[in-house]
């Protein structure tokens, strides 16, 4: 069954904030480097003696860094969505 991506997600500036972390990797002498921005939709309900007692959706944004730098591998993730980050 095919899903659609809201467009709140596509209008983030994922070109950008890729291009500016592959940037900073290979400006710091990665060998590797990918990048990975994600949005995860969680919802979760809760019984009670089989009863409904809460339910509680969220909705989590970030990115993820993976490179290779002197043949180790390095990872970082964050929440903070600007090209300082």
């Amino acid at each position: 069954m095919p899903h659609e991506v809201d467009q709140s997600f596509l209008a983030l500036p994922s070109r950008a904030l890729a291009d500016a972390a592959l940037a900073r990797a290979r400006a710091l002498g990665a060998t590797h480097a990918d990048f990975r921005l994600e949005r995860v939709r969680s919802a979760s309900w809760r019984l009670r003696d089989a009863r409904p007692a809460g339910a509680s959706d969220s909705t989590d944004l970030g990115y993820a860094v993976r490179v290779v730098h002197g043949g180790a591998w390095g990872f970082a993730s964050g929440v903070d969505l600007t090209m300082d980050a």
